[in-house]
């Protein structure tokens, strides 16, 4: 035996001959007869290596034969002849063996031979990040017991990744997939080629099959060789899509059982995911996600190109499939996973099947999503359930509101006009009902927090009860919220008419009161105010049977039976026939299926419910379900309560509209002709009457469309609101595609001129057109005298077809949005009101959902709370379902909508306070405001910090910001260097002269200028085009410039420069058209509209880099930005002092004055510091980084900053004193916006004399006292004015 264990060692490198320190001891040697295992107690004072074990045990067992069927040693430890650091690494792999078992997975990733130990602290490196979170949290502290057991080494274990080992295994597995990959398809080829000579040269019968195949009719290769084809490359076949076919035979392991040591597995389940992602060979790595609904697991195959495309046509998500793959431990994704070598495609599990044959049933009880925090279904998929299963109707009955039904609307017209699919959407809503009798006083006001409230049902029969059901879901929000939209049964029964009224659930009051055992008078009296009562399957209301015992769930309830519960169902059918009121059988489905209920649970758990996990029942079911459901009843009754009454109430329903169809524009006396005359006069004014042809018929176009199609109220309304903001002194920019519209530039909308470049003169009006091959902006021409008179000819043109705006036949819904300054904003929100009518101006109202983060944390909140842990995968999947669940409303930041003043809101949708904020005096509108933006006009009036800038910027300079030249080559020249700047500083560290011009100061854009070199005012457009969409410049134009496929001016920018380029290309107005809107809502491209583009020689990297925008900015927008950014770069140039001190005005929150005051270094220190931080730099750090830079850049050009000074800082804006950079009040930390203004303004009124006056007088608490006094703004002002005489 001893003979074994030295050859071992010695193979292990230890001679126990050379190492007299070493020594071990045989103490025991026995075999478990039951077990038949060698069991064998080793004392000795160093460490075996493990290697020596395996070989230990595999030449005992080799030399017993099969007269055992393990060997197990067992060691003991005493005085260690070896040094800590050789214990622990020689150790180390005998932990793992200790360990393994669930473990194997993650311990795998340990590097055995790689550590770090000080004699207290032992670092382990592992691959993976992930694993060596699960190692630090499952094993450190198994490994820390272990060592201190068996050596008395008190360690403290730390996991660390090794990243270096990571990046490089990664790289050898994905080399090795790679080679795997290009011999598959070679040997592929080679195949083909012999079966194509096999073929040609054998005889008809001849040789049993070989002819057809490389392969024996075994499967092996003719010739005797090892197979190097792998077959998944083999083509898609049938259901086979990958591989070889798996067959039935196979026994399935369960996706949560899968683990590297079963080597390889078959498992079953739904496809979750599918992505492609490109590898260096051209090859591709897929990552498909299986679930089974209990967990998700991640499974990945290498593939060609070809196998890529086959498995693209032929799996999506939601099919089934088989696949069989060798089980591996993933060090990139650290968790097993499964390497894929064949895939089956699977029949999909027939859904349930609503097969009743006497009849259908209605579900008068659903919840969709708008269910605030409550219902998971989505409105459209409750719709086509019932209309799949044949059902006639089904009612969407939310929570308190009505959100829901647009999208119920929608659905059930789509179904009609696309499938032929008739159903009838009901719509109402599950109110919060309480009685108020009793609570009305003299004047009618009503108490409405002190009692209680129930469920109940009500649903729209007519157009006038839908009109009456928004009035109370209205009413309920901005009269009656208190924790929820309540409402008075007074205020129901005034509003009635048109409505049917359920009595709910186990929470509407009629089975409350049978529950509570009521007199039986009380419950008549309580039905009486129901036209139909509920009865709903037992599951639904189980916790009614829950335990009341001492600790229990519900303590405060009367425990019933299973048989309680049917009785009350039979005690309110009977109380329906004797009082004649329909009974009906609903689900109050908050879900689709049973399978689903875990994702309710999981949002009622992240809300704080402790018994939500316990959850069910509450899906949408067939007819066949609700029948076998009410059995009890008898099947005469079963039938009544789920198919009669059902049909009877829908039958009493009208198919009503929840929005109507039709546009209802609001009337401005006149507007039609207010909009020609105002245009054709400002167009008389610069270019004459009558207006050059070319001019006239674009303007008359337009015109003709806008009015035509009813949108003059519009354009007037905004001309109004923009004339009103100049008057005042506030410029306007334009957003959106408005600056398309020549007319919209006439009636004074926008100052973007969208005609072709061109020279007109001021004087006589002549006309000279551009030319269109070198300029595409009229500013970037050179200057000109006119001919005729002589005259300095003005320069203007952006080239902006108006069919981006309006399309070409005039018809596309017009969007004006415009930019007010912040502080005007409000006033202009007012104005609205002024030209429209208070009464029919709302804000537009948004709905906030619960987005994928939160989701996440919830389902994660869930199973850890339950001590389960799920990969995470499984909890991506999860996550996904729990996505779209409405969360809170609010208000668009500037959308105002506006009703015709002959209509009432509540014939499009109720209204409710914001977040349903009590305090508020803010109304929007109840639905979301796209989902009624075709049916009434909203305006888009939005704050924005430029044009405040700007008017700060002509108070302090005295010059109009519409005189500042467009023209200017010393503005343009900051955008490609500071030479304009006349910086002071000779070390100064940038290179770039735009920092602080909105649009052009960002890092992003900066790269940019680099790679452009701007030189023209079309250039800053394009990179104001380039900058605000996505993948217009990154991976794609950018890729194109620097690799010389194309210049800056041929790629594409903005949606206008696609139908311009294809127009030119001779493709047809329309076709070009809806390519550029197809490409910019990032919509793929047809076929058809493919083809076109190659016929007409459109090369294929300008369809590639179309095919690649997600998003791009319309070519108005980017002009009107670029005007208002290169006015500002003026300022920068002439007015230095008057910029900063606006700039830092628009940042004062930013604005680290105990920083920036010390001056440069202290600068250069701070963004030293932040730079440091790297990733882990917050988005605070990032906006003072900015705010840091454009001080620095102040500091060069020799300017300087004055401390906050009293009498002459101001509360909140950046001034001039001194020549220098005055500071703000604002900047103080600890003084608000509020307390600055108290201060200056009672200040202003009386200089202070007394500390204590500042409090008493301004209001301010003591802790701006303490900032002012810090900054020694209160120095020499005495605390009182008391005298001391002590």
């Amino acid at each position: 035996m001893n003979d074994i264990i030295d050859k071992a060692l010695s193979m292990c490198g230890i001679d126990m001959s050379k190492n007299p320190a070493y020594e071990y001891k045989l103490t025991r040697a026995s075999i478990k007869k039951d077990q038949r295992v060698l069991s064998l107690d080793i004392t000795l004072n160093f460490v075996m290596p493990i290697e020596a074990c395996h070989m230990v045990t595999d030449m005992l067992a080799q030399q017993m034969g099969g007269k055992i069927g393990g060997v197990h040693i067992n060691f003991s430890y005493g005085y260690m002849a070896a040094d800590q650091q050789e214990i622990i690494r020689l150790f180390i792999p005998h932990m793992i063996e200790i360990v393994n078992g669930g473990y194997t997975g993650i311990t795998s990733a340990i590097c055995t031979d790689s550590l770090q130990w000080d004699g207290k602290h032992l670092t382990i490196y592992a691959i993976g990040e992930f694993t060596v979170e699960l190692l630090n949290r499952e094993l450190k502290g198994r490994f820390e017991q272990l060592l201190r057991e068996n050596f008395s080494i008190d360690a403290e274990i730390r996991f660390e990744n090794n990243e270096e080992l990571f990046k490089k295994e990664a790289e050898q597995f994905q080399a090795k997939e790679e080679k795997d990959i290009r011999d598959s398809l070679e040997e592929h080829a080679k195949k083909l080629k012999e079966r194509a000579s096999m073929a040609a040269s054998s005889t008809a019968g001849a040789s049993s099959g070989s002819a057809g195949s490389p392969y024996g009719s075994s499967g092996q290769e003719n010739s005797g060789k090892k197979r190097r084809f792998r077959d998944k490359e083999l083509p898609a076949e049938g259901n086979r899509i990958m591989g070889r076919e798996i067959g039935t035979a196979q026994t399935v392991t369960a996706l949560r059982d899968i683990d590297p040591a079963q080597g390889t597995a078959v498992v079953e389940g739904v496809i979750f995911k599918i992505d492609f992602r490109v590898i260096k060979s051209k090859n591709f790595l897929m990552t498909l996600l299986l679930t089974d609904n209990t967990t998700t697991i991640c499974t990945k195959a290498f593939v060609s190109e070809t196998k890529r495309g086959e498995i693209e046509e032929h799996l999506h998500p939601g099919d089934p499939i088989r696949l069989r793959g060798e089980v591996q431990w993933d060090t990139f994704e650290n968790l097993n996973v499964i390497m894929i070598k064949d895939i089956e495609k699977r029949e999909k599990a027939s859904d349930r099947q609503d097969t009743w044959p006497d009849g259908k049933r209605v579900e008068l009880h659903a919840h969709t999503k708008m269910s605030a925090m409550d219902g998971l279904n989505e409105p459209e998929d409750i719709v086509k359930q019932a209309a799949y299963w044949g059902q006639p109707a089904v009612a969407i009955t939310d929570h308190g509101v009505v959100q829901a039904f647009p999208d119920a609307a929608k659905t059930a017209d789509d179904l009609k006009k696309k499938q032929g699919i008739d159903i009838k959407v009901i719509y109402g809503m599950e109110g919060y009902v309480f009685d108020d009798e009793g609570l009305i006083d003299e004047e009618g006001n009503i108490d409405y927090k002190s009692r209680p409230t129930n469920h109940i049902i009500l649903l729209a029969a007519t157009q006038e009860g839908m009109k009456n059901l928004y009035k109370l879901v209205s009413f309920s929000h901005l009269d009656y919220f208190y924790k929820k939209p309540r409402l008075p049964k007074s205020v129901i029964n005034k509003y009635r008419d048109g409505l049917i009224i359920g009595s709910a659930c186990e929470a509407g009051e009629l089975y409350q009161a049978f529950y509570h055992q009521r007199p039986e008078a009380e419950i008549r009296k309580i039905a009486g105010f129901y036209d139909y009562f509920e009865i709903q399957p037992l599951i639904n209301n189980r916790f009614l049977t829950e335990d009341v015992t001492e600790g229990g769930k519900y303590p405060d309830r009367r425990r019933l039976t299973n048989d309680d519960l049917m009785d009350i169902n039979r005690s309110i059918v009977a109380l329906g026939e004797e009082m004649e009121r329909p009974v009906v059988a609903t689900t109050d489905a908050h879900y689709d299926s049973d399978t689903s209920a875990i994702y309710r649970n999981i949002i009622m758990a992240g809300q704080g419910y402790k018994d939500a996990e316990n959850g069910q029942g509450l899906y949408l079911r067939t007819t066949d379900e609700m029948m076998e459901e009410f059995a009890y009843l008898g099947e005469e009754t079963a039938r009544k309560v789920v198919i009669e009454n059902t049909n009877l109430i829908a039958d009493q329903i009208g198919q009503l509209r929840p929005v109507p169809k039709e546009k209802y524009p609001p009337k401005i006396p006149g507007a039609e002709e207010t909009l020609r005359k105002t245009c054709m006069e400002k167009a008389h004014s610069i270019y004459g009457d009558p207006l050059p042809e070319e001019i006239g018929q674009r303007l008359e176009k337009e015109l003709s469309s806008i009015i035509n199609n009813g949108y003059a109220v519009m354009y007037v309304s905004a001309q109004m609101l923009v004339k009103k903001s100049m008057e005042d002194g506030y410029l306007v920019g334009s957003r959106g595609s408005v600056g398309s519209s020549l007319a919209a530039t006439m009636a004074g909308i926008t100052e973007v001129n969208p005609l072709n470049p061109h020279y007109i003169c001021p004087s006589c009006k002549h006309l000279e057109w551009g030319d269109m091959e070198q300029y595409d902006c009229g500013i970037d021409m050179p200057p000109k005298k006119c001919p005729v008179c002589g005259e300095e000819m003005n320069r203007d043109g952006f080239t902006i077809p108006f069919a981006t705006f309006l399309g070409f036949d005039g018809d596309k819904e017009p969007d004006i949005d415009l930019n007010f300054a912040g502080e005007y904003q409000p006033v202009a929100h007012r104005y609205v009101g002024t030209i429209f009518g208070e009464k029919n101006v709302f804000k537009a109202g948004t709905v906030g959902t619960i987005a994928d983060k939160t989701a996440y944390g919830y389902v994660m909140k869930f199973y850890d709370e339950q001590g389960i842990r799920i990969n995470k995968y499984e909890a991506d999947r999860l996550t996904t379902h729990c996505t779209g669940v409405k969360r809170t409303t609010g208000q668009h930041p500037g959308g105002i909508v506006i009703v015709p003043d002959d209509h009432e809101i509540y014939e499009f949708c109720p209204v409710q306070h914001p977040a349903n904020d009590v305090k508020s005096d803010i109304i929007t509108t109840h639905f979301d405001y796209h989902k009624i933006d075709k049916n009434l006009l909203k305006l888009d009036i939005l704050g924005h910090n430029v044009p405040s800038m700007i008017r700060q910027l002509q108070d302090m300079t005295g010059v109009d910001p519409l005189t500042v030249p467009l023209t200017d080559r010393k503005v343009l020249s900051i955008f490609n260097g500071i030479e304009a700047l006349d910086i002071k500083d000779p070390d100064y560290k940038f290179t770039h002269g735009s920092y602080a011009i909105p649009e052009f100061g960002t890092s992003f854009v900066r790269q940019m200028l680099d790679d452009i070199k701007p030189d023209r005012f079309a250039d800053l457009v394009r990179i104001s085009g380039f900058s605000h969409g996505t993948d217009v410049w990154l991976n794609n134009a950018q890729d194109y410039i620097r690799q010389g496929v194309a210049t800056m001016r041929e790629v594409i920018s903005t949606r206008d420069d696609i139908m311009n380029y294809l127009m030119l290309k001779g493709i047809e107005n329309k076709m070009s058209f809806q390519i550029m809107e197809d490409v910019r809502k990032n919509r793929p491209l047809k076929e058809d509209q493919l083809a076109v583009m190659k016929e007409h020689g459109v090369p294929q990297w300008y369809i590639d880099s179309c095919i690649k925008i997600q998003y791009m900015f319309p070519r108005a927008h980017a002009v009107a930005y670029t005007m208002m950014s290169f006015r500002m770069a003026w300022y920068k140039v002439y007015y230095p002092l008057e910029f900063y001190a606006t700039y830092f005005t628009s940042v004062a929150g930013d604005f680290n004055a105990e920083v920036i005051l010390q001056g440069k270094n202290a600068i250069l220190e701070r963004m030293r510091l932040i730079d440091a931080r790297g990733h882990e730099a917050t988005a605070k750090d990032n906006n003072e980084m900015t705010v840091l830079e454009v001080a620095y850049e102040m500091y060069a050009r020799g300017y300087e900053f004055k401390d906050i000074t009293l009498g002459e800082s101001e509360a909140l804006k950046f001034g001039i004193s001194d020549g220098k950079v005055l500071l703000p009040f604002i900047t103080l930390p600890g003084m608000g916006e509020t307390a600055a203004r108290s201060f200056v303004d009672e200040y202003d009124v009386r200089p202070y004399e007394t500390i204590e006056e500042i409090t008493k007088r301004a209001k301010i608490n003591r802790s701006s006292i303490e900032a002012l006094k810090a900054k020694g703004v209160l120095k020499g002002l005495p605390e009182t004015d008391q005298l001391s005489f002590f």
